[in-house]
């Protein structure tokens, strides 16, 4: 029974990392506001930082393999013991080692430098992707060890081969050291802005509790106390004072924590240079040579080469990167140790589980040998996940309804789970209120839905259909041509038997005014006698068949003119539709923003918090390190000595984080390019190193005229 009830534990374990990791797979980042430094642009850009190293690498590593392949490489084992090398004792490839376990590591380490962090993709799921590869190449990360003269020195290839390997593991190391600080300073984030929620919210009810109303309900609360003495009122403002002074202690040492894993990651070791690449790898890298080049070049392509990898790394730079790399390294281990320490004093757990939690990240910074496996790496990356989770001392609030809806979840009377008391309720909800009202609400869909498309029909695609059959089709005129044709030619023979005409269109003109005349004469000789005898008659149908021709004229021209102007007509019409796509379009864009963030307000208002946030950014770099100002003399010296200290620098990326939210929230309306260019300069103030606070005003400037230039979008 005890045997099956460890097999079902861990069974439970295994599916639990399984889903755990289904579910780092399938995340991604939203948004810009929490790529707030030059690393995060490259992770966005190239998959990863250190993108020039890690190709020199790779060239280093497949010219090493392909040795090891066809050589032996110094697998062979006749050495044994430690290699070695310029930065102390490591365990070589012939320690004992066979010729395929070197070829092992070395592959290893090639897949891990291969894998990548795909734009706007998990760095969770990327340090978990690299705990394989660390655990099996723990013997070059470690920390190298005293010099042993006794040992013997092993051959040039082996070292070469030993070196890569140390460079390509600490690599690695760095790569994921980076992508965990970059996740738990994003949980630091948003504690951080937590806290700040419920620093103001308890602030709001200290500045409450003062003034003439708070002597009112002082004064009530006095009378209900003596009334209802167990509601323990009496002492609700200085519980409320207490909570504001926790909260605020809270946030300012999260804020203490963020700058600190910020600062290790802004001191991580430079990056090798882009020429540096082209001395290791292979130009014609992923392009077919033609049968006649390999002719003449004897049958051999271009290869890497493994001297070039290592005379690379045995620079003068490369030398002092391995030596930072391992520094920094530690430094990242150990700040995630003290980092999630901190956590767990403030979080309500026991002190067997506190306890064990500190002593496996002590050991795990330490290099022990007992956590450099792939699952100690995995339960770090947990417990960083989970940092963000627990609540912090003052976070609480006494009438949350998130408080009130997860208590409601967690009740449990008489053994009836609290989910079927909301079955039950939704069952009584539909038996009394949507069932009775269904018919109603088809109704009112259905007359929704025909007004809606009402509109859309009249003022966007029939006009958008006239448009589309104007431009690829002629429409039929209203007057045939024919028609008008064989009425003037009437109206011609007509005056030419008449006498007075020739028959042509030329001498149509004065043959009607001729007519004209006649019919006058005859009205004028008695208007019976002219009909009996005369030639009345004959004038009158002349009169009436000018009519229809004049009428068909008129009707032509009249045609022409529609022609025209149809198409213009068409885009007037179309007019209403462009307004309501618009402006619709930016209402729609402005109501979403506004539930995004949970909080009607016009652009305007926002564009004048992210003004805000920008002073209260260049409020933080004026006043960062005011003590140097009583030391130099000079403003200059000042300038060049300040630099933000770790409590500075994480309310300098807690101020970054809300304005490129609020950034993220109004990205429609404000265009894309321009939010995108803002985005760029504010990573730019946070570069590798440490740049002075006078480089940072000034690079805030151009960020505040950009701000500004959002207003003409509104």
């Amino acid at each position: 029974l005890h045997l099956n009830n460890v097999g079902d534990k861990s069974y439970k374990i295994r599916v639990q990392g399984q889903k755990q990791s289904r579910k780092r797979k399938r995340m991604f980042r939203r948004g810009r506001s929490f790529d707030l430094d030059k690393g995060d642009r490259s992770y966005y850009n190239f998959g990863g930082i250190e993108t020039v190293r890690v190709r020199a690498y790779q060239e280093g590593l497949k010219a090493a393999l392909e040795v090891v392949s066809e050589k032996g490489g110094g697998g062979s084992g006749r050495n044994s013991g430690t290699t070695a090398t310029l930065f102390g004792h490591k365990h070589s490839v012939g320690d004992g080692k066979s010729n395929s376990s070197v070829k092992d590591d070395i592959q290893t380490a090639l897949n891990a430098l291969q894998l990548l962090c795909p734009p706007r993709g998990s760095r969770e799921y990327f340090v978990q992707e690299n705990a394989i590869a660390l655990s099996k190449l723990a013997n070059y990360i470690a920390p190298t060890s005293s010099r042993d003269d006794k040992t013997p020195i092993p051959s040039i290839k082996q070292q070469n081969i030993d070196l890569l390997l140390h460079h390509s593991s600490k690599l690695i190391e760095m790569r994921t050291l980076d992508a965990l600080l970059r996740t738990l300073r994003d949980r630091h984030l948003m504690v951080a802005s937590r806290l700040r929620r419920a620093r103001d919210y308890w602030k709001w009810h200290v500045n409450l509790s003062g003034g003439w109303f708070g002597l009112f309900t002082q004064d009530i609360r006095q009378k209900v106390n003596s009334v209802c003495p167990w509601l323990g009122l009496n002492d609700l403002k200085e519980r409320i004072q207490r909570d504001y002074e926790r909260v605020t202690a809270s946030w300012e040492r999260e804020l203490a924590c963020l700058g600190k894993i910020e600062q290790i990651l802004l001191d991580r070791p430079e990056e090798m240079e882009v020429g540096s690449l082209l001395s290791v790898t292979n130009d014609n890298d992923g392009e077919e040579t033609s049968w006649f080049s390999n002719l003449l070049n004897g049958g051999n392509k271009s290869k890497p080469s493994l001297d070039a990898s290592a005379e690379l790394m045995l620079k003068t730079k490369n030398r002092m990167w391995i030596r930072e790399t391992e520094d920094w390294c530690t430094n990242a281990r150990r700040a995630v140790s003290d980092s999630i320490n901190e956590v767990m004093i403030t979080k309500d757990v026991g002190d067997d589980e506190r306890s064990e939690s500190q002593q496996f990240l002590n050991d795990w910074a330490s290099y022990e040998a007992a956590t450099e496996n792939a699952p100690s790496w995995l339960t770090a990356l947990s417990i960083v996940e989970y940092s963000g989770s627990p609540r912090r001392p003052g976070e609480q609030r006494y009438f949350q309804l998130s408080t009130i809806i997860s208590q409601v979840k967690r009740y449990d009377f008489l053994g009836i789970p609290s989910s079927m008391l909301i079955l039950f309720a939704a069952n009584m909800f539909h038996d009394r209120v949507v069932a009775p009202h269904k018919q109603e609400m088809v109704e009112f869909a259905k007359s929704v839905f025909s007004a809606v498309w009402g509109v859309i029909e009249f003022r966007f695609y029939i006009p958008l259909k006239d448009i589309v059959l104007d431009l690829l089709n002629r429409r039929p005129r209203m007057v045939d041509p024919f028609a008008l044709s064989n009425e003037q030619t009437s109206l011609d023979n007509m005056l030419k038997d008449l006498g007075v005409g020739d028959g042509t269109r030329e001498n149509r003109a004065l043959a009607l005014a001729s007519a004209s005349r006649m019919y006058e004469e005859e009205v004028a000789g008695g208007a019976i006698r002219g009909i009996v005898r005369g030639k009345v008659a004959q004038l009158m149908l002349i009169q009436i068949q000018q009519l229809k021709a004049d009428l068909l004229q008129a009707m032509d021209t009249i045609d022409v003119l529609v022609d025209a102007n149809r198409l213009n007509v068409q885009l007037i019409a179309g007019i209403p539709a462009l307004l309501i796509v618009i402006y619709g379009t930016r209402a729609v864009f402005l109501f979403w923003s506004n539930i995004r963030m949970k909080n009607f307000r016009l652009p305007h208002d926002v564009h004048s918090e992210m003004t805000d946030y920008l002073k209260k950014v260049e409020e933080c770099l004026v006043l960062s390190n005011y003590q140097l100002d009583s030391k130099c003399q000079e403003q200059t010296t000042v300038g060049a000595k300040a630099c933000l200290r770790p409590k500075e620098m994480g309310e300098l990326l807690l101020l970054l984080h809300s304005y490129m939210n609020l950034l993220d929230f109004m990205s429609p309306p404000f265009p894309s390019k321009q939010c995108n260019s803002i985005h760029q300069s504010v990573q730019n103030l946070l570069l590798q190193g440490q740049m002075s606070t006078t480089r940072q005003l000034d690079l805030l400037k151009v960020i505040q005229s950009k701000n500004d230039e959002l207003l003409k979008f509104i």
